[in-house]
């Protein structure tokens, strides 16, 4: 609809009584709006001023502009969902309203900075374990944002959009379950990094971790070119959300309580506070909410975090059974079960899977099966939260007979359905319930006869598992004995020596050096010359040698990586900057520059790599007197696209340091007030700041 900029009558919105009739009437005092904006602008003129609505018109027809120059193939057209689930029964799950938001203000306001920044597209990835509140907080932004922008979750079956999108508003889309979107998810990254935008657009990423081969994979470290361009538009360094503090959970426990009509005293709080504390040290918020749940349940508060888990799982369990009728509760609990393992399914993706993989007689309903009070929908979304249904699959598994072979076919069947779904639902199983003792299960339903694939999922496991003497290990090297045994393949050999490798470094994170160190000998022994992971044990075995003392054999596994013709340059920068170490401590300074350099000459290595090389150097520099060069490795800091925020400002630091030593105080205050104002910095970095910045403006002349 066209709307009025000012009013066409006095008493109207911004009526500006010195234009003409003509002027009033005229395009330039026009806008074109939905029918909601037009209204909305008109309601709160102090907010939509004549200013804000004429920047908004010269601003669209930018846009407008610059997409019929640029009409290549691209779309405005995204669908996002913003779900909002309001009742009590939904209050585990991340789309609830049941409850306000409880506390998270100062993160809010990290991610409306991250909207804020100065670029046409950025991305930023925020971590954290199951229940930490990713997902919450990260619909809670789009809800407090929606009308200025476009804003909300990307699901699977819309996410081909994203990459050739050409929004005409600002667009933040948020990516959840990350690790089985990995390779779609960079080519998206890629693409909006080269496009010339319209519109602001803000891809906000949701993970356990940032780490792992779907890591690797989204930041492209095999081709280092657009590996630039995409950490280049990264806005910051990957974000681990905590959990809530006492406080805060005390505030959430009386919020459910209220919710659920329940008066607590302040001791009753307390003691909801404790066993959630119990449970989960961390204070993610989903165990305050189970927590609470528990002790409302009025049976005695569990045991433990599954016994409390279990006993959520079996409610929700109950409800359904009640609500299908018994003819139907044995094929209600498989569509949960596969659902569950394969992250959800639409409605459509589950009539192809029957249609595809024809399941044996009873194991599965068909898509128009009558489960009376319980839509099919319901069934698919699988069970939620995830740690409620990893568990609730994994004890599925603890059945016996015919039960166990039912669960046993319906995972194989979501392995063949979808091969990174499944992987993506193992891992979070593993890392959310490491030691039960179905776990192994899951990494045998898939088809070993085709055996690289599987290996590769039980050897991606073995970091999630936590201790070296985790029972899983010892299935995972049987099996991939007996795979060996069998058949004669080069791919199989490799991932046996990635596993002795995976093997030593959790080794190697539990404190024991030594035993670490002759673990990664005996991966050696076996490893082929120009396989990749051979470096990546040198590595680590130099790491070792270093914190056994023995230097020399150190230096002698990094230099090895060094001059390996099969060695990539990011692992090859590892060792530089590792042997650079080394020659620092023994005050072999000119050797220590020497390695820092030849890093910095390296065609294809990851901004850290540079980073340290630069940072390192430079101090090496200063120390020798070379202040110009020192100060030269802090520009190229500075000047590096891809070199995040937040070692940016490490770097300032550091030459207001350099600034104060030689006495030029006012400079130095400048470069703290830049590091103090940053909306992104490392805690030390920026509580150092503070306090010279403080000493400095203390003790200027008056």
């Amino acid at each position: 609809m066209a709307a009025h900029i000012t009013a066409a009558s006095p008493g109207g919105p911004r009526y500006d009584a010195a234009l003409t009739p003509a002027e009033r009437s005229a395009q330039s005092n026009g806008i074109w709006l939905c029918q909601n904006c037009g209204k909305l602008i008109d309601s709160d003129v102090a907010r939509y001023s004549e200013e804000t609505l004429r920047q908004w018109k010269g601003e669209a027809e930018q846009r407008a502009l610059k997409m019929l120059q640029n009409s290549d193939d691209v779309s405005d057209a995204l669908v996002l969902a913003l779900p909002q689930l309001d009742s009590f029964d939904s209050l585990l799950t991340f789309a609830s309203t049941a409850v306000g938001r409880i506390g998270r203000e100062g993160e809010i306001e990290e991610l409306k900075s991250f909207l804020r920044a100065d670029a046409d597209f950025a991305w930023w990835i925020w971590t954290g374990s199951a229940g930490s509140g990713k997902s919450r907080l990260a619909l809670e932004l789009c809800r407090t944002v929606t009308g200025e922008w476009h804003a909300g979750l990307l699901r699977e079956g819309n996410q081909t959009a994203l990459g050739g999108l050409q929004p005409t508003r600002p667009t933040l889309i948020v990516v959840d379950y990350a690790a089985q979107r990995g390779e779609w998810l960079a080519d998206a990254l890629l693409h909006l990094s080269q496009r010339n935008l319209c519109a602001p657009v803000r891809v906000l990423i949701l993970e356990r971790r940032a780490q792992g081969p779907w890591w690797d994979s989204l930041q492209r470290v095999h081709r280092m070119e657009e590996s630039f361009q995409i950490q280049a538009c990264s806005y910051g360094l990957p974000r681990e959300l905590e959990g809530l503090s006492r406080s805060e959970s005390r505030r959430l426990i009386e919020a459910v309580a209220k919710r659920a009509g329940v008066e607590l005293t302040s001791t009753n709080v307390e003691d909801i506070a404790d066993h959630a504390a119990k449970m989960d040290p961390e204070g993610r918020p989903l165990f305050v909410l189970v927590a609470v749940l528990d002790w409302l349940d009025g049976n005695g508060i569990s045991a433990d975090r599954d016994g409390a888990l279990r006993r959520l799982v079996a409610r929700m369990d109950g409800q359904a059974v009640q609500a299908a009728g018994s003819p139907q509760i044995r094929l209600m609990r498989n569509v949960r079960t596969i659902a569950t393992a394969l992250g959800g399914l639409s409605a459509d993706d589950y009539a192809q899977l029957v249609r595809m993989l024809t399941p044996p007689a009873g194991l599965l309903p068909d898509v128009y099966s009558d489960f009376h009070l319980v839509p099919l929908d319901d069934l698919l979304d699988g069970v939620r939260p995830d740690i409620l249904g990893e568990l609730y699959v994994l004890d599925q598994l603890t059945a016996i007979g015919a039960g166990r072979i039912a669960v046993m076919a319906l995972l194989k069947m979501a392995w063949q359905t979808n091969q990174g779904a499944y992987r993506a639902f193992v891992e979070r199983a593993a890392g959310d319930h490491r030691e039960h003792d179905c776990l192994v299960d899951l990494l045998d339903v898939s088809d070993w006869s085709a055996s690289e694939a599987c290996a590769r999922m039980a050897v991606d496991v073995i970091p999630l598992l936590q201790r070296n003497d985790h029972p899983v290990l010892d299935w995972v090297f049987s099996r991939l004995a007996s795979v060996r045994q069998n058949t004669t393949n080069e791919t199989m050999d490799e991932l046996t020596v990635v596993a002795h490798f995976r093997r030593a470094t959790l080794v190697l994170h539990e404190g024991d050096a030594r035993r670490a160190n002759r673990l990664y000998a005996d991966a050696l022994a076996i490893c082929a010359t120009d396989w990749p992971v051979r470096s990546d044990i040198l590595n680590n075995r130099g790491v070792t040698w270093m914190y056994l003392g023995d230097q020399h054999a150190a230096q002698n596994d990094f230099s090895t990586v060094v001059e390996s013709s099969t060695a990539t340059d990011e692992r090859r920068a590892c060792a530089l900057n590792n042997r650079a170490d080394i020659f620092d401590s023994y005050g072999d300074t000119s050797s220590a520059i020497r390695d820092r350099t030849a890093v910095l000459a390296l065609a294809e290595t990851t901004y850290n790599r540079r980073f340290i090389a630069h940072i390192r150097r430079a101090r090496t520099l200063w120390n020798l007197g070379d202040l110009d060069g020192a100060y030269q490795d802090i520009d190229s800091i500075l000047g590096a696209p891809d070199i995040v925020t937040e070692q940016k400002m490490s770097a300032r630091l550091q030459r207001a340091e350099w600034l104060i030593e030689t006495g030029l105080a006012v400079r130095a205050i400048s470069e703290l007030e830049f590091v103090c104002s940053s909306e992104r910095n490392f805690d030390s970095v920026e509580g150092r700041a503070k306090e010279l910045l403080s000493h400095l403006l203390e003790n200027l002349p008056k």
